[in-house]
């Protein structure tokens, strides 16, 4: 398995404490991917969380400890993509943030 099981669940419970019971789940690049309509805005994969940023916030999410960015098989990194250390997000409360963040990137 290429995700953490225990983190998507934490993801998904984060979701429904923010309120956000449209967004769905689905396997994504050998992770599990969570969408908004049709949007991917995280992706768990391994231990850590990829996150879509919105592109004034993307300098400031790099900058933030645990934070690199997604740049798949040493490629070019992906427009406002990050990759959070699954560390960065061992506490619910930084969860929670990463998934607000992720949302305003996919909503803006």
């Amino acid at each position: 398995m290429a995700y953490d099981t225990g983190l998507v669940e934490r993801v998904a419970d984060a979701l429904r404490t923010l309120g956000e019971r449209a967004v769905r789940q689905k396997n994504v690049f050998g992770g599990r991917g969570f969408l908004a309509g049709k949007h991917t805005f995280a992706i768990v994969f391994d231990e850590d969380l990829i996150v879509k940023t919105p592109p004034d916030e993307y300098d400031a999410s790099l900058a933030a400890p645990g934070v690199t960015p997604f740049a798949p098989d040493g490629e070019r990194p992906m427009g406002t993509w990050v990759v959070v250390s699954g560390e960065s997000v061992a506490d619910d409360p930084e969860l929670a943030e990463w998934i607000r963040r992720g949302l305003r990137g996919v909503r803006r």
